[in-house]
């Protein structure tokens, strides 16, 4: 199994997680999980400082000028443009150190299936259902 999740949609992502209710297994590989996102959403955030840094104004030292505590950036637009591509890159998560952890939140989104979600939490729990390739495994347990 692979998972992809695009920069920008890590915080909904953890925050849905976070936000369902789970005991033992289900949790502590929720946690897991969640702790991968995280760590990832700190380069993430990294990135971002670097990339203002980078589109900011410079003083006579060369250092990025900061103003109410924001970067003071010289070209919004290509500021934007380089946001965008950095939120679109993909945290990807494959392998054998990864199977359990996966098939467990499989299962933990199988199992809030019925719930109905709104707003946001919907998208975010679509996105995931698609991301865990949800239909796929509903296909092989009708096939079995």
């Amino acid at each position: 199994m692979r998972i992809e999740i695009e920069n920008g949609k890590l915080v909904a992502a953890i925050n849905f997680m976070y936000d369902l209710k789970l005991t033992r297994k289900h949790s502590r590989f929720r946690r897991h999980f969640i702790t991968t996102l995280n760590d990832r959403l700190k380069v993430v955030e990294e990135d971002r400082k670097e990339l203002a840094k980078d589109h900011s104004y410079k003083d006579e030292n060369g250092e990025a000028i900061v103003k109410d505590g924001q970067f003071d950036i010289k070209d919004m637009v290509a500021f934007s443009n380089d946001l965008k591509e950095l939120n679109a890159e993909k945290l990807i998560i494959e392998g054998e150190d990864y199977r359990e952890m996966m098939q467990t939140i499989r299962h933990v989104l199988k199992k809030f299936e019925e719930f109905e979600y709104e707003a946001q939490d919907s998208e975010i729990y679509d996105f995931l259902c698609e991301q865990f390739k949800m239909d796929e495994a509903e296909d092989k347990e009708e096939k079995e």
